[in-house]
């Protein structure tokens, strides 16, 4: 058995709380953990690419540079061409793994390595070279602003800006307040840092009307209207997906398949506003019964199923007891009953196998009277 590697974090919870409260925007201050988390990961498969091309732009950018050196159109500030061709290879390696690695925290890593490597051999010159130190320092900037727009997580928003601040702060520390002065230069620095955070804001909240309009469209897409369980597609999406895990992990999974009993003829004699009232009865009743997380669809016109994870067959039968029972102690103005087939996962067999066994037993209820419920044969 493989063993797990467990990536501890990256800073303490308490501390990750406050960063995620300081830089959060109203946008997702709405959502619960879960919701935020899933869309952290939704932006961050959206933006891996983006910051692995920015981070390859810089890496070009260096190359350039040194080129521009080599061909002794630019001055240089002390790194030799060989070293600054060197240093955009590890920049490009950077953005590479930025593109292929999964772990969030890996790829934050890389990013901060790439901006570190590059913004040395772009703006931090060598004792005793001078250069165009304002202009390369401006271009370098470029980077970093661009990437902090990028970030999902509060702490690579922070982490991207305090390597800023270091390396500014570095930069004075050997080199001296630049000529226009110490306070225009970290007035430079923290306006960089202001627009990343703005633009990262903004980004952020365009993700998540982009994420909220997308669930929407997946819920209306997988929902049935009328009963607020899940629809063909639902079924097809999220029973299918169920089964598939519950048999990998040897759980026992049962089906049951319902249908309203003489429902033509409750549109016949009461209309479809009579027939709509009881299909919205039973579905109410499915719903209490499943859970918001369970798997219960309406899969035709008075055709029901239920995907039953941890239940044999005598489970499922009662299951469906309960309900058949239910629904008869519900009646509104219009009566009718409810039959029901169950049918027991099979060695081997799919969803789809098992509701056509499910679908028979139904038949063979009704076959038998109606109001009642029939097993499918487990052997």
């Amino acid at each position: 058995m493989r063993a797990q590697t467990v990536h501890a974090p990256i800073v303490a919870p308490g501390l990750r709380h406050s960063v995620r409260t300081l830089l959060s925007r109203r946008s997702t201050r709405a959502l619960d953990a879960a919701e935020r988390e899933d869309l952290a990961v939704a932006q961050l498969r959206a933006t891996r690419p983006i910051v692995s091309g920015v981070l390859l732009c810089g890496a070009v950018l260096l190359a350039i540079i040194a080129l521009f050196e080599l061909a002794e159109v630019t001055p240089s500030i002390g790194y030799p061409v060989w070293a600054q061709l060197l240093a955009s290879v590890g920049v490009a390696g950077c953005a590479a793994g930025v593109a292929r690695l999964v772990q969030w925290q890996h790829r934050l890593m890389l990013v901060l390595a790439g901006t570190l490597l590059a913004g040395i051999f772009m703006s931090m010159p060598l004792p005793g070279a001078t250069g165009q130190l304002a202009l390369r320092t401006g271009l370098f900037q470029l980077l970093p602003l661009a990437l902090m727009a990028l970030m999902v997580r509060p702490v690579s928003l922070l982490a991207l800006a305090l390597l800023i601040v270091v390396m500014a702060q570095l930069r004075i520390a050997l080199y001296g307040a630049p000529g226009t002065g110490t306070a225009l230069y970290w007035l430079y620095t923290l306006t960089t840092i202001g627009f990343g955070l703005v633009l990262a804001g903004y980004r952020t909240d365009f993700a998540v009307s982009a994420w909220q309009m997308r669930r929407r469209l997946v819920r209306q897409a997988h929902t049935d209207e009328l009963t607020g369980l899940l629809n063909r597609n639902g079924w097809g999406d999220h029973a299918v997906a169920a089964h598939a895990r519950a048999v990998a992990v040897g759980n026992p999974v049962a089906v049951v398949v319902l249908d309203i009993d003489f429902f033509k003829r409750i549109n016949d004699d009461h209309g479809h506003d009579g027939g709509d009232a009881v299909l919205q009865r039973l579905g109410g009743i499915m719903r209490a019964r499943v859970g918001a997380t369970g798997c219960a669809a309406r899969i035709g016109g008075e055709e029901f199923a239920v995907l039953l994870e941890g239940n044999d067959a005598l489970e499922a039968e009662a299951f469906a007891e309960r309900l058949r029972r239910e629904f008869g102690k519900a009646q509104g103005e219009v009566a009718t009953t409810l039959s029901a087939g169950v049918a027991h996962h099979r060695p081997g067999e799919s969803l789809g196998d098992q509701m056509r066994r499910a679908d028979v037993a139904l038949y063979d209820a009704k076959r038998e009277g109606r109001d009642r419920v029939h097993v499918a044969d487990v052997s």
